[in-house]
């Protein structure tokens, strides 16, 4: 019987690591299908990914829902956009959080700029599904 429990607690531990890269990866795919919506101005995507009460702190300041995300992606005109890292905590089995930074470029009133970001996500899983519960977006100076 003693030998019996070490061995089991290893298999607990081993399925426990399983599942955390499992959802590590979750996470980041799904933050990597987000951010690649904005060029194709992908709002089912997006609407897949984003909880129904989401919200948002724009750089600005704003209080965002997933409504108003929506509504203003096709109003952007996003050309290029790059992730340059994405570091994900789990903080339980059922909540996780993705910081990462991200180069852009945008065209507005004709003229291309780019531009730099940070942000935090905060991911929740209901009924086995991760879904973006909170974010907030930070504006990098460019240099």
């Amino acid at each position: 019987m003693k030998k019996l429990i070490p061995g089991i607690l290893l298999f607990f531990m081993a399925s426990s690591c399983f599942s955390q890269n499992k959802d590590i990866e979750a996470i980041k795919q799904l933050n990597h299908d987000w951010i690649y919506a904005y060029p194709k101005n992908d709002t089912a995507t997006m609407a897949r990914i984003f909880a129904d009460d989401l919200v948002l702190v724009s750089p600005g300041g704003a209080k965002m829902t997933k409504r108003n995300i929506l509504e203003n992606v096709v109003k952007q005109h996003t050309i290029s956009i790059q992730i340059d890292s994405a570091e994900v905590r789990l903080l339980s089995q059922d909540v996780g959080i993705i910081t990462a930074w991200i180069r852009f470029v945008i065209k507005d009133n004709g003229k291309e700029t780019p531009g730099r970001n940070c942000y935090q996500d905060v991911y929740v899983k209901r009924k086995g599904r991760w879904l973006a519960v909170a974010a907030h977006v930070t504006l990098l100076n460019m240099k």
